[in-house]
């Protein structure tokens, strides 16, 4: 997929300017890179429901071609409107690193038993060629039982690509038990004692 970077000269946006590219479906961003300075730019936001850290593009930009990959995803607290995105621009024959995100396939069969599947890493970071990242680091999880784990020594990397500064004795993706919390009773309240009737009282004072 092609995104198209529209260069813009104002380095900072007030809250009126940024709404009139809002509603025109731009999105403040920035690109950087180890071949290229870094510079503001627009990107229309039209396609971005799908995108996340790590999602490639090719794009032009000052007539080179790149391929880009999100960096940073800056989002509005309420709305969860995008509101600035970082871009690494890479050239096509540069080899460089990216975190790629994880993501399970498969069903773990033990799941069945009462387990319960976590990722314990969001993404991994590989080394290559851009042209060579896939779009997410999958994990397949369907021979996982409870109690075991897989580590980024059991994954092999994509075809082209290396690990970049992991450590192989990481644990990816685990399988335990679902813990569920013991439920406390409330305390039993203390029997209070019987009234002894007002008129019984009044007998044992007059005598």
């Amino acid at each position: 997929m092609e995104l198209q970077l529209t260069p813009r000269e104002e380095t900072r946006l007030n809250s009126k300017t940024r709404a009139h590219y809002f509603s025109k479906g731009l999105v403040p961003a920035a690109v950087h890179g180890r071949s290229i300075d870094p510079g503001p730019c627009f990107v229309s936001t039209k396609q971005s429901k799908s995108w996340h850290r790590g999602s490639m593009f090719d794009v032009n930009w000052n007539g080179q071609k790149y391929k880009a990959s999100i960096d940073e995803l800056q989002y509005e607290p309420v709305s969860h409107r995008i509101v600035h995105i970082s871009f690494h621009l890479v050239g096509k024959n540069e080899v460089t690193h990216i975190d790629i995100p994880v993501r399970t396939v498969g069903s773990a069969p033990g799941e069945k038993e009462g387990g319960m599947v976590s990722l314990q890493l969001d993404s991994i970071s590989l080394e290559g060629k851009p042209d060579n990242m896939p779009e997410y680091v999958e994990v397949d999880v369907s021979a996982l039982q409870v109690g075991e784990k897989i580590t980024v020594a059991d994954l092999t990397p994509p075809s082209g690509c290396k690990w970049y500064h992991q450590d192989e004795a990481q644990a990816v993706v685990t399988c335990a038990h679902i813990r569920v919390q013991p439920v406390e009773e409330a305390p039993v309240a203390a029997e209070a004692a019987p009234e002894t009737p007002a008129a019984e009282t009044e007998d044992k004072d007059a005598a």
